[in-house]
């Protein structure tokens, strides 16, 4: 398919990747292909990407070669990437390997083991740590310029998978970047929950008020990756609470090869950034055959009292779009959004009235997404208010109920 397109438009700069369904004037759908055309005399539009060997040098060395004044900055990259058999299979082995190795060590020993894990995991480009790329971007362009994280995962997982586009290639697992340098672009960031407190205890009983606290825990953990609750494995911890299966090396496998293992899940544990007094949602399920629980967020800097909880979304429908609601301009600029593809989960066949919504607010000049919840770096004139999703200053990153939305 690439191929054929770029065949036809091989001139201009394209960016894009396998998702799991889009909204435009004329229809919503979660399958098919979809090619959005757009020009602009008053923009400068490139798009660029690579594919290296780790995260943060390939992220290093694509923000070196992006260059964005005013305008703003639209990255591709898959939040978990999932190599072929082969590479699979060494990450099986590694997870065996320090899982077991951490089990038999003293605390020091096994914040080593669970690191060098962490490190192959980022070196062999599997987990992707979100607001670290945000930053390594806004770090180089000075923290002038709005970066939106799409970050790419599919509910129904497979190998090789997701895919990321760019000027018509495959670049598989690597980084995209799509600069649009141009006056008065608005970027929009919102989420589905409430604002923080000026402390960690004060949004803490806000988060005790937004959520069904099921179990609290005191956590290990090391970088990316939980090592344990409570003393226990993870997975083994919160077993009995949700009913969840262990799933074997064998049956993940053919679930992976037939494309039908589900990523998401309902229960989720809560943490809270002691820095930023934020807190971050780490869905947790059987997704892997070994103890060790890696992710794609370093929570270094969260509290290690976490909870796991249940959150009740009936009365949020509208919330899903609310970054629509801030729109600046009614001139018909084109609109770019993106919504989490968990609204379909939450809402099933009432999220066909997001397509109704989306016409009655935008026309017929917009296009959307529907994938993994997006990320954002917000320069402060951009925010609308103190987001509990704040991992970092101006960095924001929740694993669900965010949008983005671009007034181009």
């Amino acid at each position: 398919m690439l191929d054929i397109l770029k065949d036809e438009y091989g001139d201009i700069p394209q960016i894009g990747a396998s998702i799991d369904g889009m909204i435009y004037p004329d229809d919503m759908r979660v399958d098919g292909a979809t090619l959005v055309l757009c020009t602009d005399d008053d923009a400068k539009i490139r798009a660029d990407a690579i594919v290296g060997k780790g995260i943060i040098e390939s992220a290093e060395k694509l923000a070196k070669r992006v260059k964005c004044e005013n305008g703003v900055i639209l990255l591709h990259f898959p939040l978990v990437h999932i190599p072929g058999h082969f590479k699979f299979a060494q990450f099986f082995a590694k997870g065996f390997y320090y899982s077991k190795k951490s089990n038999n060590a003293n605390s020091k020993e096994q914040k080593e083991y669970v690191r060098k894990f962490s490190d192959y995991c980022e070196r062999e480009n599997i987990f992707y740590q979100s607001p670290l790329i945000l930053n390594i971007f806004a770090r180089q362009t000075g923290y002038k310029v709005p970066i939106i994280g799409m970050n790419v995962m599919h509910t129904h997982v497979r190998f090789n998978s997701p895919n990321i586009f760019c000027n018509f290639k495959d670049i598989d697992g690597g980084i995209a970047a799509l600069s649009i340098e141009k006056k008065n672009i608005n970027a929009v960031y919102d989420d589905i929950f409430p604002q923080k407190g000026k402390n960690v205890d004060e949004t803490g009983h806000i988060l005790d008020k937004e959520f069904n606290v099921i179990k609290k825990f005191k956590a290990k953990f090391e970088k990316n990756i939980l090592i344990s609750l409570d003393g226990k494995s993870p997975v083994e911890a919160v077993n009995k609470l949700i009913y969840i299966s262990d799933e074997k090396a064998k049956e993940l496998h053919d679930h992976l090869d037939k494309g039908d293992f589900k990523a998401q899940m309902p229960y989720e544990l809560l943490f809270i950034n002691r820095e930023t007094k934020g807190a971050f949602l780490l869905g947790i399920g059987s997704y892997f055959p070994f103890e060790l629980f890696p992710f794609y967020l370093d929570i270094s800097d969260y509290s290690e009292e976490v909870a796991l909880v249940y959150e009740l979304v009936d009365d949020k429908f509208d919330a899903y779009l609310s970054c629509l609601d801030n729109l600046k301009n009614n001139d018909g600029r084109f609109v770019y959004f993106s919504m989490d593809v968990g609204a379909i989960a939450a809402f099933a066949n009432k999220t066909f009235e997001y397509r109704e919504k989306v016409n009655k607010l935008l026309g017929n000049n917009y296009f959307g997404i529907i994938s993994a919840p997006s990320s954002a770096y917000i320069p402060h004139e951009f925010r609308l208010r103190d987001y509990l999703s704040e991992t970092h200053t101006n960095t924001f990153f929740m694993s669900a109920g965010t949008s983005i939305c671009l007034e181009i």
